[in-house]
């Protein structure tokens, strides 16, 4: 197993959409990565652009509070519902930066997991949310570019204030 490092937020590489999976792929050793780095980092979500593999996959908690994930090769979104909720999000990008995101609650979608097999399933919720952001991801997109200039701003003045004063508090 290997902890990938996180590539820079301004690395391009997270910007360019991916088409696909390559056909050499080893699936369960990217998934046993991306899982074991996403754990690493205390996250919910990690595609694996993230780590400069430039591969359409992302791995995710299907259940947190089971500790159960899952990896999504080849992930589309097939429909969402029409009620969008407003949420806090983060990114491993960006960490300590939270933004009030809105996204559809409950989605259709397929994706192949590290056997090749096809799954065609409903989320909603958190699960939705982050089946959502990953897939952002997977588009060259993200989290921050969802929200005005003035609240981007807003969050970044907030999220160095914090730190700011976690760092006076350790002293």
């Amino acid at each position: 197993m290997a902890i990938y490092p996180l590539v820079e937020v301004k690395n391009p590489i997270l910007t360019i959409p991916l088409s696909g999976c390559s056909e050499e792929l080893d699936r369960k050793e990217l998934k046993e990565n991306l899982v074991e780095t996403m754990k690493e980092f205390r996250g919910i979500g990690l595609s694996a652009n993230q780590v400069g593999v430039m591969e359409r996959v992302f791995v995710m908690y299907s259940d947190v509070n089971k500790d159960e994930t899952i990896a999504c090769f080849n992930p589309q979104v097939t429909s969402t519902g029409v009620e969008n909720i407003l949420m806090d999000e983060g990114c491993l990008q960006w960490p300590g930066l939270w933004l009030k995101i809105r996204r559809p609650d409950h989605l259709a979608c397929t994706y192949e997991d590290e056997e090749g097999e096809l799954h065609e399933v409903t989320m909603a919720g958190l699960e939705a949310r982050i089946f959502q952001h990953e897939m952002d991801h997977m588009e060259g997109t993200n989290f921050t570019e969802k929200v005005s200039r003035t609240k981007l701003d807003m969050a970044k003045r907030r999220a160095r204030k914090l730190k700011k004063k976690s760092l006076n508090s350790k002293t």
